[in-house]
């Protein structure tokens, strides 16, 4: 039940995303992920 949730929320937060801030966080965090991976050297 929890996994459900959390899926429920995140699904939640890409949409809203998508409709009111054109991807804005999505972008931001998709960049910093990008970031981190190259510090590790992925």
């Amino acid at each position: 039940m929890r996994y459900v949730i959390a899926v429920c929320i995140v699904t939640g937060f890409l949409i809203w995303d998508g409709a009111y801030n054109n991807g804005h966080y999505l972008d931001m965090l998709v960049r910093e992920l990008r970031n981190l991976a190259r510090l590790v050297g992925i």
